[in-house]
Formats: C-alpha cells, sequence, structure tokens
C-alpha cells in the first residue's frame, strides 16, 4: 500500500502540470482515433470502386506518356528524314559523302545522348547499297542485322520487305536483340523498332530501336498483379509486360473502357493519332488483396499511432513539467515570495524560463561553431602563407606542423575538360567545392586531424597528421577515393602526387614543392594518375635543326602536305621518348605560334579560320597523342588554306599598294619605297593614293599597323617586344607610345583587359 500513498502524494504535487497534459493528450488522442476508425469503416466499401477508377487513371496517363514519345520520336525522325543531309546522301553513294556521313553520325549520337529519348540507336538504312549509318560508324546492312542486332524476325530480307510498302511510320512488335559477333555473344536488350521513310520511297529509310522496357518502367506505373499490353492497328501485340493472353473478345475492343471477365479486369484505351490499343490487365484478386492489405495496414498504423501518440504525450508532458519544477525548486530558495506568482500562473513563466536558457545555450554554441570556423580559416591562411613564403602576420601563426607532428601532404590537381563545359555551364567553382568536400570527408574519416583546402584555381592540398603509427599508412588512403574520382573522368583529369611522410616543420615547404613538381609529371591520357616518384627527364632534341628548319618554311609556305606528316612523327617521336603532358603541350604551342606569326606577316587573320574556336583554347583540349593529332590536322590544313586563298588574290595600282601593305607591313613602308616598285613618283602616289582611297598615305600605314597589333594581342600569346617588331617597329618603347596615341592605352592593358572579357 505504500506505493499507493507515493502515488497519491505524486498526484497531489504534479496534477496542476504534468497529468493535466498527459490526460488531456490522452482524450484528444482518443477521440482522433474514434474519428479515423469511423471515418474508415465509413469509406471501404468505396475503395474498390477507386482503386478501379484509379486504374483506369492510370491507363490513361500510360496512353498520354507513350503516346507524347512517339509523337516526339516521329518528330524528331522527320526532321532527320527530311534534312538536306539525308536529301544528299539519299539521291547519291552515300560512300562518296564522307563528311556528310561523319556529320550524320555525329548528329546521331547528339540524340541518342539525350536519354529522356529511350533509344538504343538510330539507322540510316540504304537498301539498294546495303549501307548503314549508325552511332559507332557504318556498317553492312547484313553485318548490322546478323551481328549487331540479331533478332530471326528482324532480317535484312524484312526489312527489304518493309521499305516496299508505302507506310511511312510504323511500329513493330518488341523483341529482344543480341550481339553476336566474334568477340561477344550478349543480348543489346529488349527493343521496339520503328520504321520512318517516305511514302513512295522504296530505297531509303530510318529504322530506330525504342527500349522498351525502359520506357514501359518510365511510362507505366504498374500495379500488384498486373500487366500491360500494346496492340497495333492489326490487332497485333507490339508489347507485352509479361506472358498473358487476351481473350478474343478483348481483342476485338476499341474506344475507352474496361471489362471482367473471369475475375480479370482488361481496361481498354485506343488512341485516335497511333490506332495503338493499350490494355492494362488487373486481376480481382489483386484488388481484394490491396483490400486485405489495407484493412491490416490501417490496423497496424492506428495502433502504432495510438502506441506513439501515448509515448510522446508522456514525453512532451515530462518534457514540461521536470526541468521547469527543478528550476522552480531551485530559485524558490533564492526569492520564495517572488516564484508564487510563477506557480500561479505557470505556463507563461515557464516558458518564459525555457526560451532564456535556450537562447542562452544557442548564443553559446553559435559562438562556438564561430570560433571552430574562424579557427579553421586562420589554419588554412597561415598553411598558404608559409606555401607561398608570404611575410606579415600570418607567418607567426601557430600551425599544427609547428609542433613537429608527422605529416604527409597530397596535392590534387583538376583539369576540367571540354565536356564538362558544354554540358555544366556556370558550375565550374561549385562542382570544384564538392570535389574538395568529397576529399575533405575522405580524409577525416581516415585521420583525426586534417586540413583540406583550395590552394589554387585548379589544385587542392590535403595535410594529414600521423597520430600513431599505425595510422601511417592506411590501405584505404587513396584506392577508395580513386574509385570515386574515376567515375567522373570523362569530365575531369585528375592529377594526384602524395608525399612522404616528414617529421620537421622545416621541410613543409620543400615538400610542398617536391608535390608541385611530381603534378608535372603527369603523362598523357584521360584517367586519374597517382605519381609518388618524381623521374628525372631526358632533353628531348625534337625536332632536330634540320627538322625544324624544314617545319619553318613549309608553315611559312602554307605546305600542309609537309607540315602534317612532319607534325605527326614529331609528335610520335615524343611519345616515344616518353615526353610529359606538358612538353606536348609546349610543343604544339611552339608550332600553333609560328602559324600564327606566318599569317600575320601575309595579313591573314585567324577570324577567317576560327569558326571552332580559338585554337589556344582548342589545344588546351588535347589530353592524347590521337588528340593533338587531330587538332594539328585541323589547324595547319585551315591555315595552310587561308595562306592559298590569300595568294590567289588580283590587284590594280591602289589595290597593290593596299595588299603590299596589307602583305608587308613590318617591311620598310616609305612613300619612295613603294612608288618605285610600281615605276611611279613619291608624289604622284600620295596624291593618287588620297584622290582613290580620301585617305593620306601615312595614315593608312599607320592604320593598318595598328590594327595587326590589336589582332595579335588580342588573339596570340606573343610577347609585345615581338608583335612590336612584327608591325614595324624597332623597339617596345615606341610601339608603346604609337599605340597608346591609337587606341588610350598601353598595348600590356589593352591584352588585360581582353583576357579579362
Amino acid at each position: 500500500m505504500k506505493w499507493i500513498a507515493r502515488f497519491s502524494t505524486k498526484i497531489q504535487n504534479q496534477v496542476s502540470l504534468f497529468y493535466t497534459l498527459f490526460f488531456s493528450f490522452i482524450a484528444i488522442i482518443l477521440l482522433l482515433v474514434s474519428i479515423n476508425t469511423w471515418s474508415y469503416s465509413f469509406f471501404r466499401d468505396r475503395i474498390k470502386d477507386e482503386i478501379i477508377l484509379n486504374s483506369g487513371l492510370n491507363l490513361n496517363t500510360t496512353v498520354a506518356n507513350y503516346e507524347k514519345h512517339i509523337k516526339l520520336i516521329r518528330s524528331i525522325m522527320v526532321g532527320y528524314l527530311f534534312s538536306n543531309d539525308t536529301e544528299i546522301l539519299k539521291n547519291g553513294n552515300p560512300l562518296s559523302h564522307y563528311d556528310i556521313v561523319v556529320k550524320a553520325q555525329t548528329n546521331l549520337q547528339y540524340s541518342l545522348n539525350n536519354s529522356l529519348l529511350y533509344l538504343d540507336n538510330i539507322l540510316y538504312y540504304f537498301k539498294d547499297s546495303q549501307f548503314v549509318i549508325e552511332k559507332d560508324g557504318t556498317r553492312n546492312a547484313e553485318t548490322m542485322f546478323s551481328k549487331f542486332y540479331a533478332q530471326s524476325s528482324y532480317t535484312v530480307d524484312y526489312w527489304n520487305k518493309e521499305l516496299a510498302s508505302s507506310q511511312s511510320f510504323k511500329i513493330y512488335p518488341s523483341a529482344v536483340f543480341n550481339s553476336v559477333t566474334a568477340f561477344e555473344n550478349k543480348p543489346v536488350g529488349s527493343l521496339m523498332p520503328i520504321l520512318i521513310k517516305s511514302a513512295y520511297d522504296t530505297n531509303f529509310a530510318f529504322i530506330v530501336f525504342m527500349k522498351s522496357a525502359k520506357v514501359y518502367e518510365a511510362f507505366h506505373q504498374s500495379q500488384p498483379e498486373s500487366s500491360l499490353l500494346i496492340m497495333d492497328g492489326n490487332h497485333n501485340v507490339i508489347f507485352s509486360s509479361d506472358e498473358a493472353q487476351l481473350p478474343s473478345e478483348i481483342k476485338e475492343q476499341s474506344g475507352s473502357g474496361y471489362s471482367l471477365i473471369k475475375n480479370t479486369y482488361y481496361f481498354y484505351h485506343t488512341s485516335a493519332e497511333t490506332g495503338l490499343t493499350y490494355i492494362e490487365i488487373v486481376s480481382d484478386k489483386g484488388l481484394t488483396k490491396q483490400i486485405h492489405r489495407l484493412n491490416l495496414n490501417m490496423l497496424v498504423l492506428i495502433l502504432l499511432s495510438l502506441f506513439i501518440s501515448l509515448a510522446v504525450s508522456y514525453l512532451i508532458a515530462r518534457r514540461f513539467h521536470n526541468p521547469l519544477a527543478n528550476m522552480l525548486r531551485s530559485l524558490e530558495a533564492y526569492h520564495p515570495a517572488g516564484l508564487q506568482g510563477i506557480t500561479n500562473s505557470r505556463i507563461k513563466e515557464f516558458n518564459l524560463l525555457h526560451n532564456t536558457l535556450h537562447d542562452l545555450s544557442r548564443s553559446n554554441q553559435e559562438f562556438h561553431n564561430d570560433i571552430r570556423s574562424k579557427n579553421t580559416l586562420l589554419q588554412q591562411f597561415a598553411y598558404m602563407t608559409r606555401l607561398k613564403k608570404l611575410e606579415g602576420k600570418g607567418s607567426q601563426l601557430h600551425t599544427s606542423i609547428d609542433a613537429n607532428k608527422p605529416y604527409k601532404l597530397i596535392l590534387f590537381q583538376i583539369d576540367f575538360k571540354d565536356k564538362f563545359l558544354t554540358e555544366i555551364t556556370n558550375g565550374h567553382q561549385r562542382i570544384f567545392n564538392t570535389y574538395k568536400e568529397l576529399i575533405e570527408t575522405h580524409f577525416s574519416r581516415l585521420y583525426t586531424d586534417s586540413l583540406t583546402f583550395q590552394l589554387e584555381k585548379d589544385q587542392i592540398l590535403s595535410i594529414l597528421f600521423i597520430e600513431h603509427e599505425e595510422d601511417a599508412g592506411h590501405p584505404d588512403d587513396l584506392d577508395h577515393l580513386v574509385r570515386m574520382l574515376e567515375i567522373d573522368s570523362a569530365y575531369c583529369n585528375f592529377t594526384i602526387a602524395p608525399s612522404p611522410i616528414h617529421k620537421n616543420s622545416s621541410d613543409f615547404v620543400e615538400t610542398y614543392q617536391n608535390a608541385l613538381d611530381l603534378i608535372k609529371q603527369r603523362r598523357l591520357g584521360e584517367d586519374v594518375q597517382i605519381i609518388t616518384e618524381w623521374l628525372p627527364q631526358p632533353a628531348l632534341l625534337i625536332p632536330t635543326p634540320s627538322e625544324e628548319n624544314e617545319l619553318t618554311a613549309n608553315l611559312q609556305a602554307g605546305s600542309d602536305a609537309v607540315t602534317i606528316p612532319l607534325t605527326d612523327k614529331l609528335l610520335d617521336q615524343l611519345a616515344k621518348a616518353g615526353a610529359l603532358a606538358h612538353q606536348f603541350q609546349d610543343f604544339t604551342k611552339d608550332i600553333v605560334n609560328k602559324a600564327m606569326k606566318s599569317m600575320y606577316a601575309q595579313n591573314i587573320s585567324i577570324h577567317t579560320f576560327s569558326d571552332r574556336g580559338s585554337p589556344y583554347d582548342l589545344l588546351k583540349a588535347c589530353h592524347t597523342l590521337e588528340q593533338y593529332k587531330d587538332f594539328l590536322h585541323w589547324f595547319l590544313s585551315r591555315s595552310a588554306a587561308a595562306m592559298k586563298e590569300k595568294k590567289s588574290e588580283t590587284d590594280v595600282m591602289t589595290k597593290f599598294v593596299m595588299e603590299y601593305v596589307e602583305s608587308n607591313f613590318g617591311d620598310d613602308l616609305s612613300l619612295e619605297a613603294i612608288s618605285a616598285k610600281l615605276g611611279i613618283t613619291g608624289p604622284y602616289l600620295s596624291t593618287y593614293f588620297k584622290e582613290k582611297t580620301g585617305t593620306n598615305f601615312s595614315d593608312y600605314i599607320f592604320t593598318v599597323r595598328m590594327n595587326k597589333s590589336i589582332e595579335m594581342l588580342r588573339d596570340t600569346d606573343l610577347k609585345v617586344q615581338e608583335i612590336a617588331s612584327l608591325v614595324g617597329y624597332f623597339t617596345a618603347a615606341s610601339f608603346n607610345r604609337v599605340f597608346k596615341r591609337h587606341t588610350g592605352i598601353t598595348p600590356s592593358e589593352f591584352r588585360r583587359l581582353n583576357n579579362k572579357n
């Protein structure tokens, strides 16, 4: 009986708050449970009708998705069918239009890269020549349909027969295709062929392979014990999610509705545009199971909600009562009279006390977080000042390496590729920060003390402190991180340079410099490279002096027939000699600079063939030997063509003067020198040129030289002294003076402003 007495005493002491709240919550919970139970019993009998209605709406949604997608594919393929490139390939031998074939293949890859189209491949099929263009290249029709898309129903003869029909758009039954080659035998997947052609064209058609299983997963929300069938206008099943069979009376149905046959619901809908009939088969057993499952779920949910509500009510009541009661008892010893009002008006005063303490705690936490964040920033600043060898107060800040704790550095360099810049716009720094957080999270999991921060615009540095000897070599130091980074190797090149373990803080700057040297040891390739050892590189005498002279002479002459094979040979020599990635970059950049000098000397603007962008930007996107060769093939052939076109132009007297000035703007352009070439006097030439052009002879020469210098400052990396010499000024000082008089700013300021833009 003692526990009853204690319980009665407790109720008398706490009934004002704890039990009042607790029993009030119970009353509200029971009321809500009774309302929900009554509501569920009232609407339970209508749930089956709602499920049937939902099945019909689900089928309508599926039909709308399928029809919209088929319409989209038809629209895209009609655009392909009536494009100029397709007409060129249709009206002649496609093998004689290799450039158009390459362009068509590129367009296919662009369309197929759109994952929302759910297309596996698009084929240009030429019946007479048995020629096929697809995403990976060109094929013979027999090879394509017997090896790469092998299916017993869809052979070459079958497609030849289909091309003879007058249908311009036809969808065929889905089937499983296989790739059967000498190297592999594997399924391509479940594909639904679609034929698109002109109604009266029996020689050419597009064959589209749509991923039927992927489309089904994307466009249809399946229900328990249900399946989906699609029939064409001839009542042939072109897709079935399983092996379900249709009764004959359902096959003949059209329009929209449903039928119940032998405990199975058949919901059907016929599209007016495509003539396809979509049928969803739902077993009545499935609906019954859904009802039973709903009853069970409802019971479990009510019991679980009741239990959770009671537990939460108890916890909330105690949370209101216990802390505040303790605070009141503590304060009562100091202000027994002052708390009488609080006891009589509990809620308002208790909330005031709770909020005050909570605000104090939150302010303390915010202050702690702020201090921790600032300490981290100060640590990063201290390390950066040491690495950059900056003098000042920052170099006096204490860091973890000052305690001579064992540490090692891991330097990451991230170079973004063209694919990243094309597909992800305005996201460079955001993605870079994501990589930094990924690296930081990885190392913080392995080391209790580590620091990761951005050191340069493309570099991330991690400093790892070794607390125990067993932590000196984690097996997962880089392996797991490399596997994660390899996923993005199509978008970025990652170069990783880890250092050995050091114990002295005096080695810190030297260790970082060694890591920088390791980064420069990157080889050609588009992968994640870990460089742990610096290897001395032999001096590369490539090209030889004779090859250098031959290359320079042919660049100036615009002879790509010589320069392209020669540069291929030199690149192969660099690769064989084990040249580093930056050596390939420097070698190719030197060739570009020489070609640019030759073009400017002949008054050829880079804009005449810069449709793909600046050659220097294209050069930075080269990471493999093949990419360097492709770039030089394009650049040297285009520059040579521009030179040849320039040499083929004709002129008269005034045009001769302009052409001569444009081509020799860096030589002696005095009035006497040019008039002597024409066999006339200088005053006569000056007067004649003024009458014909309205411009003074000297002003014209000055304008040409300034325009050339502006182009070279904006489009090349040539030094100001080199540009001054090319435009006819013997000293940089005289060039700076006349350039500022012409533009209002110096050449260096002009280049800096244009680089910012």
